[in-house]
């Protein structure tokens, strides 16, 4: 089992390898997505970057292709972001949501 500690909400959480972050994250009542974005997103496919963390301890898998298109202009600001909905979990991870 990994471990996913959820560092705004200061919630930690085990899971199996290769789980979805995002998943992981609604399937423990925990909130990756802000205001309206709770009720319209995109349900995991990549496509609205409204579930953006920042991997703040812990290694995961380059950014693939979803995510270089989808956070372009954000990358500038954070180069630490990512979509939880495209992040399989293979270490232990610290996560910042609601960047």
């Amino acid at each position: 089992m990994l471990t996913l500690h959820f560092e705004k909400q200061n919630r930690t959480i085990e899971v199996e390898p290769g789980t979805n972050l995002r998943e992981a994250a609604i399937a423990n009542k925990i909130g990756i997505y802000q205001h309206i974005f709770k009720i319209l997103n995109c349900r995991g496919r990549g496509l609205c970057s409204s579930c953006r963390v920042e991997i703040t301890s812990g290694n995961v898998a380059p950014r693939n292709e979803v995510e270089e298109n989808n956070l372009k202009k954000a990358l500038t600001k954070n180069p630490n972001l990512r979509l939880a909905c495209q992040i399989k979990v293979e270490d232990n991870l610290v996560v910042r949501s609601h960047v």
